[in-house]
């Protein structure tokens, strides 16, 4: 059985489906406070240094790597035995 998957139509959509990939709600609410809580502005730039250095070549890792096996999230990790997913891990 062959599975047809989705492609994106432009590349618009594929950023925007990105960035809130990576921008989740939970980040939206705990940024402030941890902005307030940790300096304010001078918080800011490191925060900004550490997504893009981290966050943004680990998120088109993952996209780059579902698109290659054309598999969701989940698939990615079953690459290696040690992270395969089983239904006790979910």
């Amino acid at each position: 059985m062959t599975h047809n998957r989705g492609t994106w139509n432009n590349k618009a959509d594929f950023v925007l489906a990105l960035i809130s990939y990576g921008v989740g709600l939970g980040n939206v609410w705990r940024f402030p406070y941890l902005a307030y809580s940790s300096g304010g502005g001078a918080f800011l730039i490191p925060f900004l240094i550490s997504s893009v250095i981290v966050g943004i070549p680990y998120a088109l890792l993952e996209v780059s790597l579902g698109q290659w096996m054309k598999e969701g999230g989940i698939g990615a990790w079953n690459l290696t035995p040690l992270f395969k997913v089983n239904d006790q891990t979910i």
